[in-house]
C-alpha cells in the first residue's frame, strides 16, 4: 500500500480578480437608458412632424376627425376619376382606385361616428358607387370629384 500524496500548502493571500475587466452589469443600465431615450425622441419627433390635422396624430378607436383627415389625405393623391380607367399604367391605375376606395371607406366611418362628417361621407359614397359601376366619365363624375375635393379643403381650414 502506498501512502497518499501530501496536500499542497495553503496560499498566503487569496486570489485577486483581473483588474483590466469591468463587470458586464455596469453596461446594462446605460444601454437601456440610451434605448429608452432614443425611442422617446423618435416618438416626440413623430408627434411634432405629423401635425394636428394629420391622420397619424389621431388616437382612439372612435376618432372621427382622424378618419376624415385620413380620407382627405388619401384623396389628395387621387387624380381625376376618368383618369383611373384611361391610364395605360395598370399599377398606377390600381393604386389610384384602391386609394379612392380606401378614402371613401374612411369617410364613411367618420360619418358614422360623427354627424359633422355626413356631407363628406355622402360625397365619398357617390364616388365609391361611380368607381364600382365604372361611371367615371362626364360632367357628373367631374362634379363628384370636385365636391369631395371642396369638402376636404374645408376640413383643412
Amino acid at each position: 500500500m502506498t501512502a497518499p500524496a501530501p496536500l499542497p500548502p495553503l496560499p498566503s493571500q487569496p486570489p485577486t480578480p483581473a483588474t483590466g475587466r469591468r463587470a458586464p452589469s455596469r453596461w446594462i443600465v446605460p444601454c437601456v437608458a440610451a434605448v429608452v431615450a432614443a425611442g422617446a425622441g423618435m416618438g416626440i419627433g413623430w408627434l411634432l412632424w405629423s401635425g394636428p390635422d394629420s391622420a397619424a396624430s389621431g388616437t382612439g378607436v372612435n376618432n372621427a376627425a382622424a378618419d376624415a383627415a385620413g380620407a382627405c389625405q388619401a384623396w389628395k393623391r387621387v387624380p381625376s376619376l376618368d383618369s383611373i380607367y384611361n391610364n395605360d399604367d395598370s399599377d398606377n391605375r390600381t393604386a389610384h382606385y384602391d386609394r379612392a376606395i380606401g378614402a371613401a371607406t374612411l369617410a364613411q366611418s367618420a360619418a358614422l361616428l360623427d354627424s359633422r362628417y355626413d356631407a363628406l361621407g355622402k360625397a365619398f359614397q357617390n364616388v365609391s358607387v361611380r368607381l364600382q359601376s365604372f361611371d367615371m366619365k362626364g360632367a357628373e363624375a367631374k362634379a363628384a370629384h370636385e365636391k369631395v375635393t371642396t369638402l376636404c379643403a374645408e376640413l383643412d381650414d
